[in-house]
């Protein structure tokens, strides 16, 4: 009992501090546990050991094999273009196999999360593992672009329950809330960037592996067979989510911690509130109360079967829940600090799109790989992968800890954005890089190596971001972090819909120094944001749901 943190009745707040941003390190040097755990059995903070575990391995199961089936067209693309060009297909809708999927990524993240936040995780994982086997074995079977392209697209809605590091060709896709959110309902605050880091890395990594093992697979079987082993490998995964993905979701009070009122809204985003912002709540909801509820000490603990329960009843009206969540999403889009995050998400998104899109080519054409070898390009991306998680999750934790102890204990979203400036300048070079070898008049390892180094670039934008959204718009901050997270893939899609065709036009050393002149470009727009975010954060009010 004794690393927990005193929890202090509302009657005993004292005047507190007014600094922004999270109390991370109290005044003894330790580092709180945020959201503080209930006394309810049923409470996901006290899940047992195996009952976390096999939550996170069916999340990380459905989100690897959802991501690399959508993603993992990259290396075999090739094998398209001699089927449908001769059909009288042209390049572009061929590519559209790949770049679709992730459009509707984003799109899916907006209709599957109403679905989580109202019925459940457990239902809307549920859903979208049997939408994504149905859609998979539908690819397998196909038998025009068609057919194809439409079944492609509700694989990409089915991934919005996913957060993915994956990329077409390799297409790269971004999160969406359902799976983080379960992972942050499981861990504490200051577990979330090294928790997030090892599961996009470990993503990343076996969605590298799997598309680098495509290649051989679709020469020897053909491509029908890229489809059906990942019908196979996401029927497991129903398995694992039926009989393993426990529900998340958990209404949470809000408790005091020192003095101070913390709140963990439906989006799982947890923070401490000023005192300013406590006192607005007590006035215009009253202390917390448990009303007519069972004692949390009392509550019996579920049983298995009990546990295995698909649904949830909603505590909301679906015809108020959905407009109010999308009105919070918009609004969020004002604070410049989401806008930057998305832009900035968005932008690097789109480059390795730009650069996933061509290295077929590049490799197969301009340095003569063989075809069923062009899969081993993702060996560099596992490790740039894990590169970007030690960089954003291990070391970035670390650093943030540092800042809060010297900044009285307070940390400051802003504190994310000075980690942003090495995969700046590493991301700027990548592309440089890849560029100006691209033409064959180099060696293969300008590309490849301007791949790999990306991809360090790519995870840890997506760590920074995402832990930058969710933390810096103070009025809501769990639909700041849907914005971001749903708006990207979006953006991304039509910045990344005309570099082929400039690449055509022009060069790779041209086209590719455009994307590194736009994405340097954007990563120095966080020095105003730096500056100004701070200012429009503390001069708005609190109008979170609990």
């Amino acid at each position: 009992m004794d690393d927990k943190p005193a929890i202090e009745l509302a009657e005993c707040v004292e005047a507190g501090t007014k600094s922004r941003g999270n109390i991370l390190v109290d005044a003894d040097g330790q580092v709180q546990r945020l959201p503080v755990p209930s006394k309810d059995p049923n409470d996901p903070l006290n899940y047992s050991t195996w009952e976390k575990t096999a939550i996170i391995v069916s999340c990380c199961w459905f989100s690897t094999m959802s991501l690399s089936c959508i993603g993992g067209l990259g290396a075999i693309l090739n094998v398209f273009f001699q089927l449908y060009l001769p059909q009288g297909y042209t390049t572009n809708q061929v590519v559209w196999l790949s770049t679709f999927p992730s459009l509707f990524v984003g799109i899916g993240n907006f209709l599957i999360l109403p679905l989580g936040l109202l019925y459940g995780r457990r239902i809307a994982t549920i859903i979208s593992t049997v939408v994504l086997l149905g859609a998979t074995i539908g690819c397998a079977v196909c038998n025009t672009w068609e057919q194809h392209l439409a079944l492609r697209i509700i694989q990409g809605l089915a991934a919005g329950a996913t957060e993915s590091v994956g990329s077409s060709r390799k297409l790269i896709i971004h999160p969406n809330q359902v799976l983080p959110l379960i992972l942050a309902e499981v861990t504490f605050v200051h577990q979330h960037g090294m928790v997030y880091g090892l599961y996009w890395a470990a993503q990343n990594a076996i969605t590298g592996c799997l598309t680098l093992a495509a290649s051989y697979e679709v020469a020897s079987l053909g491509w029908r067979w890229f489809y059906w082993v990942f019908a196979i490998a996401v029927a497991i995964g129903l398995v694992l989510v039926v009989f393993g993905g426990f529900e998340t979701g958990y209404k949470r009070r809000s408790q005091f911690v020192n003095g101070r009122m913390v709140i963990t809204d439906r989006f799982g985003v947890t923070r401490m509130l000023t005192e300013d912002e406590t006192r607005e709540v007590l006035e215009s909801q009253g202390h917390p109360s448990s009303g007519e509820e069972i004692p949390e000490e009392l509550r019996p603990k579920k049983t298995y079967w009990q546990m295995l329960k698909p649904w949830s009843h909603p505590t909301e009206s679906a015809l108020t829940f959905i407009p109010q969540i999308l009105f919070q999403i918009v609004e969020a889009l004002l604070c410049p600090g989401i806008l930057y995050a998305t832009l900035l998400s968005s932008v690097v998104l789109a480059s390795s799109i730009g650069m996933s899109l061509s290295y077929n080519t590049v490799l197969e054409y301009n340095y003569h790989w063989a075809p069923e070898s062009i899969g081993l390009i993702n060996l560099g991306g596992v490790f740039g992968g894990f590169g970007g998680m030690l960089y954003a999750g291990f070391l970035g934790d670390k650093f943030i800890v540092w800042k809060a102890t010297r900044n009285g204990g307070a940390f400051a979203p802003e504190h994310r954005l000075i980690l942003l400036i090495f995969p700046g300048v590493l991301g700027v070079a990548a592309l440089l890089l890849y560029g100006f070898t691209a033409d064959g008049g180099a060696t293969w390892g300008g590309p490849y190596m301007g791949w790999t180094l990306f991809q360090i670039t790519f995870v840890s934008v997506l760590i920074l971001s995402t832990s930058f959204a969710a933390e810096s718009w103070e009025r809501n901050p769990g639909p700041a972090l849907v914005a971001v997270v749903g708006m990207k893939n979006i953006v991304a899609f039509g910045l990344s819909y005309g570099i082929n065709p400039m690449v055509e036009k022009y060069s790779y050393p041209t086209a590719m120094g455009i994307l590194a002149a736009v994405t340097g470009g954007v990563f120095l727009l966080g020095i105003p944001v730096y500056i100004l975010n701070p200012r429009v954060s503390t001069n708005v009010g609190i109008y979170h749901t609990f």
